[in-house]
């Protein structure tokens, strides 16, 4: 027989919506988050941060300041990890986590033979298995949209541009409103799709096989 407090608890369990699962914390729209590791510890991955693959270290960019200049030098983060068996190398930031958002960086790739590549992940999950990466090839002259899956990478798109030369500045930057995702390379809409798969989640930066890469101005802004 079921007693009568058990029905009531079931009734309640039927009439009261549940919570949302996300664990998403809400952001007004326009809320901006940048990184210049000022704060951050020279030769170490910047606080807050998770390290999917590769050898990250916060350096200060020597050219930045002259000599006797009281302003302290720029900082970037590089990735220098070209022989660690991995494929994919992602430095992923545990905060912001984020729905609609643009994100966006410059980067220079200063070497790579097997597929010299920057780029942004983002809309990962907590162990950076599963999401998107944007991404610049040098050797293919072109700019990648992929989907992230348990791990293993898949295609959404491609697009041409001019080759970036070895150690030149460039900005790559991604928009996500509701499915469609815009990626754009030094201010020109480059990709524009469609994908439905994800829609949280944190961002991260991205090389792959042998590339040495540097980042910085890397930006954040909730949509």
């Amino acid at each position: 027989m079921i007693r009568r407090g058990w029905i009531f608890a079931l009734a309640v369990a039927l009439i009261i919506p549940l919570p949302a699962s996300s664990g998403q914390k809400k952001f007004p729209k326009g809320k901006t988050w940048t990184w210049s590791f000022a704060a951050d510890t020279l030769g170490q991955e910047p606080e807050e941060t998770l390290v999917w693959g590769g050898r990250w270290a916060v350096v200060a960019d020597s050219t930045s300041a002259a000599e006797g200049d009281t302003i302290p030098a720029a900082r970037f983060v590089r990735q220098t990890e070209t022989d660690d068996g991995t494929k994919f190398h992602c430095l992923q930031f545990k905060k912001p986590v984020l729905r609609d958002a643009a994100v966006s960086v410059r980067f220079r790739i200063l070497s790579g033979e097997m597929d010299p590549s920057a780029g942004i992940a983002f809309q990962l999950d907590a162990k950076g298995r599963n999401g998107y990466v944007v991404r610049v090839r040098q050797d293919k002259a072109d700019v990648v949209a992929h989907y992230l899956l348990y791990g293993k990478r898949r295609d959404l798109k491609f697009a041409k541009i001019d080759p970036p030369a070895p150690g030149e500045w460039h900005r790559l930057q991604v928009e996500r409103d509701g499915s469609v995702l815009v990626v754009s390379c030094d201010g020109v809409e480059r990709i524009r799709t469609r994908d439905e798969r994800f829609r949280e989640g944190a961002v991260g930066l991205w090389t792959e096989d042998d590339t040495v890469v540097e980042f910085k101005d890397l930006e954040v802004t909730s949509r």
